[in-house]
């Protein structure tokens, strides 16, 4: 019968229940899976006063994968952990994937690219301190981190047969940090001749991706850059909300969208599922390869084919231009499946 793979749920705050739900809904008519909830975030913050269920962690780690939708961590008042943050270093995801491929009639450029995001280490690694009226905070970048996530890029394209791999830096300033990331990156290189290797300094990239049709092919960026020109390049196809994006590490892998919690717009059936929905394609082609289960595989496939020609059938959510709800977002690419 093959894998019959358990999944990890994590609804999340604000829209998050609504796309999740909506993935669901999907989810469950194609593919024999059993789904587990995992309650945390913001709303169940509120309500208990712990971030995350007890127990929560191991429910994660008796999964095959995490699906997830967005999770608030308050900057007022009572606050917590991240629990993104705490995931992802419970499991060393330190590989962010995030597809961007354009739509016509929608996106402002022609783009069909994949940032690879160093995941755990650069600003982002939570070292920071206070220092009288000083805030420090420690940009960490490792031989075996900057190594490990090049790999993954150059793996990447050659799985996908992408031609080429750029590396985002700003070694012009940070000549030591971005200096060690640039090195490895060509260190590597050299070991996969069969891609293409370039740099470009961070804000260079962000010009040439709101300006030059296919601007780039495979993209591997430290934390930060990775955070903000993934916004850039959503805003170039159009909307946050058709963006999917996965944290993988060597065993275990998180699938989301990119985007946040949208409480403005919580609870009135209009948020965008697709970037949920492909997430979820994501983890079926994540576990497929990982399993050798090729039925999983092409049902991803299948899946991602299926958003692309909802959208150029314009079944649109609000954010689109369009009228339609969440859900039935979701059933018009169930029905193109």
């Amino acid at each position: 019968m093959g894998l019959r793979p358990r999944i990890a749920v994590i609804r999340g705050d604000g829209v998050g229940p609504e796309v999740i739900d909506a993935t669901l809904s999907l989810l469950e008519r194609v593919v024999d899976a059993e789904f587990v909830e995992v309650r945390a975030g913001k709303a169940y913050f509120n309500e208990t006063g712990l971030p995350m269920e007890e127990g929560g962690m191991d429910k994660l780690r008796e999964s095959d994968a995490l699906l997830k939708g967005p999770i608030a961590t308050p900057t007022k008042g009572r606050s917590y952990p991240s629990v993104n943050l705490r995931i992802r270093r419970e499991f060393d995801l330190y590989a962010n994937i995030r597809p961007f491929k354009s739509y016509d009639g929608i996106s402002l450029r022609r783009m069909d690219l994949v940032m690879v995001r160093e995941n755990v280490e650069g600003l982002y690694s939570g070292e920071e301190e206070l220092r009288g009226d000083v805030a420090v905070t420690r940009r960490v970048i490792t031989r075996r981190g900057a190594r490990r996530i090049a790999e993954f890029a150059f793996r990447l394209a050659e799985r996908e047969g992408r031609a080429k791999v750029t590396a985002i830096h700003k070694k012009n300033v940070l000549k030591v940090s971005d200096g060690l990331f640039l090195e490895e990156f060509y260190h590597v290189a050299s070991k996969h001749p069969s891609v293409e290797a370039d740099d470009y300094i961070v804000d260079a990239a962000a010009y040439r991706l709101v300006k030059v049709d296919r601007p780039f092919d495979v993209m591997l960026l430290p934390n930060l850059y990775g955070d903000i020109l993934s916004d850039v390049a959503a805003g170039v196809i159009g909307s946050l909300g058709l963006c999917g994006s996965a944290q993988i590490g060597d065993e275990y892998a998180a699938f989301e969208p990119i985007h946040g919690t949208a409480e403005d717009i919580a609870g009135r059936g209009i948020a965008n599922p697709l970037g949920t929905i492909l997430a979820a394609s994501m983890m079926l082609e994540w576990l497929g390869i990982k399993y050798r289960e090729g039925r999983l595989d092409d049902i991803g496939r299948k899946m991602r084919e299926a958003v692309e020609r909802a959208v150029k059938d314009g079944v649109l959510t609000p954010d689109l231009g369009g009228n339609a709800t969440t859900f039935e977002v979701a059933e018009a690419v169930l029905e193109r499946m």
